[in-house]
C-alpha cells in the first residue's frame, strides 16, 4: 500500500491515490450518495444465523437460510470449516494451493487468502487475531 492508496467504505477494495471511485464498485472516494444501493451497499440488518461467506476474495453476507453464497455460489458448508480461521493441518479438502496455517482474514468485506507467516492481512492490514 503506496502513501495516499485508500480502502473502499463500501466493499473495502484498496484503491490507487489517483482514483475518485471504487475501481471495483464505483463507490465515490469521499463520502456517499443518498442512494447507496447504487454503489452495491447492502444496507439490510445483519440477523442471528447469518453468515459472511468465508471463500477466497468474496466476504459477501448471506441470509441464514442460504446454503450457498448468493455471490459466488460457494456453499457454506464447504468454507465454514476456515471461516476466518486457519487450516491447522493438511486437510485434502482445502483449496488448491493453500498450505498448513494458512488463513483467511475475518473483517468485513475482506475475506482474503492469507499465508501462515503473515501477521496481518495482505490487503487491508488487519490483524491475524482480529
Amino acid at each position: 500500500m503506496s502513501s495516499g492508496d485508500w480502502m473502499c467504505g463500501s466493499c473495502q477494495h484498496l484503491n490507487f491515490k489517483k482514483r475518485d471511485a471504487c475501481q471495483r464498485c464505483r463507490f465515490p472516494k469521499y463520502g456517499g450518495s443518498p442512494d447507496m444501493s447504487s454503489y452495491g451497499v447492502n444496507q439490510t440488518e445483519v440477523l442471528a444465523g447469518d453468515w459472511y461467506c468465508s471463500a477466497m476474495n468474496c466476504g459477501a453476507h448471506n441470509y441464514a437460510s442460504r446454503t450457498s453464497c448468493f455471490r459466488c455460489g460457494a456453499s457454506k458448508d464447504d468454507y465454514c470449516a476456515y471461516g476466518g480461521g486457519m487450516i491447522g493441518s493438511y486437510d485434502a479438502s482445502a483449496p488448491p494451493g493453500w498450505k498448513t496455517g494458512d488463513w483467511i482474514c475475518t473483517r468485513l468485506g475482506c475475506g482474503v487468502h492469507n499465508y501462515a507467516s503473515r501477521m496481518e492481512c495482505y490487503k487491508c492490514k488487519t490483524s491475524r487475531d482480529y
